[in-house]
């Protein structure tokens, strides 16, 4: 049972990368063994075919997601994080902290973007592959708003405007900074990868292995630049989106 298991979680992993690297449409049946290192018949022997490979994959996506979400809600409740244990009496601190730790959660990168992007446009070319998605992605969008309501309500704050409404913008927000990220890592890649000292006077940049590992951070204060960019756009879309509660 256990290498069955093992078989399964690698040629999903290998999916995985094949898409974030090249593209759903690179996912031939012959690619996905090759990158898992299995044959057809050990491939058939876990899955009726690719498009119930995609199917699972894309579920496990969403739900890994979701149970994200969920996991870092049943904290807050328990004064388990740093933003839930520390409030001080300042709210607008407390919001963004909750909201910080929320996109951490979420793990927004590159892979996320190409990932999620990938399954849209396969959704849209393919209605019933997307079909089996519909459910998936309305329930991460109900975890998500539950998520912004909970933030919200910690802060003192209530919604003048459905949830929905703000759960698609924050959403929309979200994944369009988790593709300008991937673009901009892209770039430094590529520069790192062709700059010469005699192209612009400088040394070429290190590789970023060679970097220190940064220390994960634990309050909004502590967040990237592309992370603390994120946190306020979508501190204006909360605050345009409520009031002080009565």
């Amino acid at each position: 049972m256990g290498n069955r298991v093992e078989t399964q979680d690698r040629l999903l992993a290998a999916t995985r990368q094949i898409i974030i690297n090249e593209g759903i449409e690179a996912t031939s049946l012959e690619h996905i063994c090759s990158v898992a290192g299995f044959t057809r018949g050990a491939f058939y022997s876990n899955f009726s075919s690719k498009d119930s490979l995609l199917g699972i994959l894309a579920e496990a996506e969403y739900s890994d997601l979701i149970q994200r979400l969920r996991e870092r809600v049943l904290l807050w409740e328990n004064a388990q994080t740093p933003a839930s244990r520390n409030d001080d009496g300042d709210r607008h601190l407390l919001m963004e902290n909750l909201l910080f730790e929320a996109l951490d959660a979420i793990h927004i990168d590159q892979g996320l973007y190409i990932l999620h992007s990938e399954m849209l446009m396969r959704s849209i070319r393919d209605a019933e592959w997307g079909m089996r998605l519909l459910d998936l992605n309305r329930e991460f969008a109900d975890q998500l708003g539950s998520v912004l309501h909970t933030i919200l309500t910690a802060a003192g704050r209530e919604l003048t405007v459905p949830i929905g409404a703000l759960t698609q913008s924050v959403i929309g927000v979200v994944m369009r900074a988790a593709g300008l990220a991937g673009w901009r890592e892209a770039i430094r890649a590529y520069r790192s990868e062709h700059s010469t000292p005699t192209d612009s006077g400088y040394p070429a940049p290190a590789p970023r292995e060679n970097h220190p590992p940064v220390p994960a951070a634990h309050t909004a204060s502590q967040a990237s630049p592309a992370t603390r960019s994120i946190l306020e756009v979508v501190l204006v879309l909360l605050y345009a989106c409520s009031r002080e509660a009565e």
